[in-house]
C-alpha cells in the first residue's frame, strides 16, 4: 500500500524561527536534556497547576515538541492497540499532530498509512507501539521518522514536503524502531541501523540522502544521535552493540571509534559534558566515558572510565558534577569524573510499582533550573534536587482517568510543562499565567 496523507483543520500561522524556550526535539536543546528561565511549578495534579488536558487520537510514546505557538506529537491508529486483539497490520496509520500550544486544541493531522510490513505486534513492541520516534523542527518545517514508512518533512501547516525511505529492515528479535531524527544546520540525521544498517544525513530541504554509513553490524540500535563540540568543530556521535563512533556531520566521514562494553544493546542515547561522552545501559548494565576525538580506534587513549552500572532504556541527564537516572524503580547518582554511585535510592510510590514492566524506565529525567523531573510509566511524577543526597521536592500522583502508560519524556518550554501519555497530552503550568 502506497503512503497517503490526510490533512485535517489546517489553520495557517506565522512560520517563526526557533526561539531559545523552544523544546525543538527529543530532550530538548541538543538534546541534553536540561533547559533554563522560568520553571514550571514544582506540584501538580489533576486539581492543581494544570492548565489544559487534550486528548490524542492514539497510542504512541514520542515525546511532544514545542515551537512557537505550537506542540507537535505522533501518535498510531488502526493497529497494535490491544494485545489481545491487535487487528491487522495493513490498517496500521501514523499520525503527526500540531496542537495549540495555549488550548491543547488540535490545529491539523496529517496521517501516514503504513506502506511496509512492520514488525508485528507482540513480545516487547507491545511495550512502545509504533510512534516511538519524537519529531525535531527547525521552527520552519517539521521531521518525523515514521517507521519502514520513512523519514517525513511537514511545513507548519501540515503540507507534506517530501518523504524518503531509510529501509525496511528489523533487528533481530523484531522490537521496532525508535531512535528519533536531529537536525543539524541543512541536514536531518537519523541512526537507522534497525531500518537500514546505517546512519544517514539527509537534506532537509529536498529529502535527499547526502550521506549514509552503513555496515550491517549496525542494529539493535535505538539511540538518538548526539551532537558534539571538539577542538572547535562538531561530530555527532552514534552507538551500537559494542562500538561508539563519531561523525563528521556535513560528510558523513567516520572521524573515530571506540569499543563499548554495551555488548546486546545501545537504547538510551549519549550524554555530553567538557567534550567527554557518557553512555550506559543493556541487559547485564554497563557504563563507559570516553574522551571524544582523534582518530581511528581510540579504545585504548581515550577511555576514562568503564564500569557495571545498574541501567535500562532511559537516558540519563547530567547535572553539574554527576548523572542522574532511573531505572526499575530506584534512583542513581554516579560522579563524572570516576563513574562510582554516589547514591541509588527506591523512589516511593502512591499507586502501582514504579519498577518492572508496564512500569519501567522509558521516560527519561530532564533538568529544569536547578531541579531535575521524572515520569514513571504508572504517571506518577517526582522534582528532585540534583546533588550529592537523594532529596524529593515534590511527589506528584498520577493524573485521574487516566490508566494509559507514560513513556514519553516530557518537555519544557517559557514556565511549562508538556507531558504525554499514550490518551492525553497535558500542560502543566501557573493558571494565572
Amino acid at each position: 500500500m502506497k503512503p497517503i496523507i490526510l490533512t485535517t483543520l489546517i489553520v495557517l500561522s506565522s512560520i517563526s524561527a526557533l526561539r531559545a524556550a523552544d523544546w525543538d526535539r527529543f530532550r530538548g536543546p541538543n538534546g541534553s536534556g536540561t533547559i533554563d528561565g522560568p520553571t514550571p511549578p514544582w506540584q501538580w495534579s489533576s486539581e492543581k497547576n494544570l492548565k489544559w488536558k487534550a486528548p490524542l487520537p492514539g497510542k504512541g510514546s514520542s515525546s511532544p515538541i514545542i515551537s512557537g505557538n505550537r506542540i507537535f506529537v505522533t501518535c498510531y491508529t488502526g493497529y497494535g492497540l490491544d494485545p489481545k486483539s491487535p487487528g491487522k497490520l495493513e490498517d496500521l496509520v501514523r499520525h503527526l499532530i500540531a496542537l495549540d500550544r495555549s488550548t491543547g486544541k488540535e490545529v491539523w493531522r496529517a496521517s501516514i498509512a503504513s506502506s511496509a510490513d512492520e514488525d508485528p505486534y507482540k513480545g516487547f513492541i507491545t511495550q512502545h507501539g509504533y510512534s516511538s520516534s519524537t519529531p525535531a523542527t527547525d521552527g520552519k518545517n517539521v521531521f518525523v521518522l515514521f517507521g519502514k514508512s520513512g523519514l517525513f518533512a511537514f511545513d507548519r501547516d501540515g503540507k507534506q514536503l517530501w518523504q524518503t525511505g531509510l529501509g525496511t529492515k528489523s533487528d533481530p528479535a523484531k522490537w521496532g524502531d525508535g531512535s528519533s531524527p536531529i537536525i543539524f544546520g541543512d541536514l536531518v540525521i537519523v541512526d537507522a541501523g534497525v531500518l537500514g544498517n546505517r546512519f544517514v544525513g539527509v537534506n532537509k530541504s529536498t529529502g535527499k540522502i547526502v550521506w549514509s554509513v552503513a555496515d550491517p553490524s549496525f542494529t539493535n540500535c535505538w539511540a538518538t544521535p548526539t551532537l558534539v563540540r571538539v577542538d572547535d568543530a562538531d561530530q555527532i556521535l552514534f552507538h551500537v552493540p559494542k562500538k561508539v563512533m563519531a561523525i563528521e556531520p556535513t560528510t558523513g566521514k567516520l572521524l573515530w571509534s571506540a569499543a563499548s562494553p554495551l555488548d546486546d544493546a545501545a537504547c538510551g542515547s549519549i550524554v555530553t559534558r567538557d567534550g567527554n561522552a557518557y553512555l550506559m545501559g543493556s541487559r547485564a548494565g554497563h557504563a563507559l566515558a570516553i574522551k571524544c576525538g582523534g582518530e581511528g580506534d581510540v579504545s585504548t587513549t581515550n577511555t576514562l572510565w568503564q564500569t557495571r552500572m545498574q541501567a535500562g532504556i532511559s537516558t540519563p541527564v547530567i547535572v553539574r558534577e554527576n548523572v542522574y537516572w532511573a531505572t526499575g524503580g530506584i534512583f542513581f547518582a554516579a560522579r563524572l569524573s570516576t563513574g562510582e554511585y554516589v547514591y541509588k535510592q527506591r523512589l516511593p510510590r502512591l499507586g502501582g510499582p514504579t519498577g518492572g514492566f508496564p512500569n519501567a524506565d522509558y521516560s527519561s529525567p530532564i533538568a529544569v533550573g536547578d531541579n531535575i523531573i521524572l515520569f514513571t510509566r504508572n504517571g506518577e511524577s517526582y522534582v528532585l534536587k540534583p546533588g550529592d543526597e537523594f532529596q524529593i521536592i515534590a511527589h506528584n500522583p498520577a493524573f485521574e482517568n487516566d490508566s494509559s502508560a507514560f513513556s514519553a519524556t516530557p518537555a519544557v518550554s517559557d514556565g511549562e510543562l508538556f507531558v504525554r501519555s499514550e490518551s492525553y497530552i497535558y500542560c502543566i503550568g501557573d493558571p494565572s499565567n
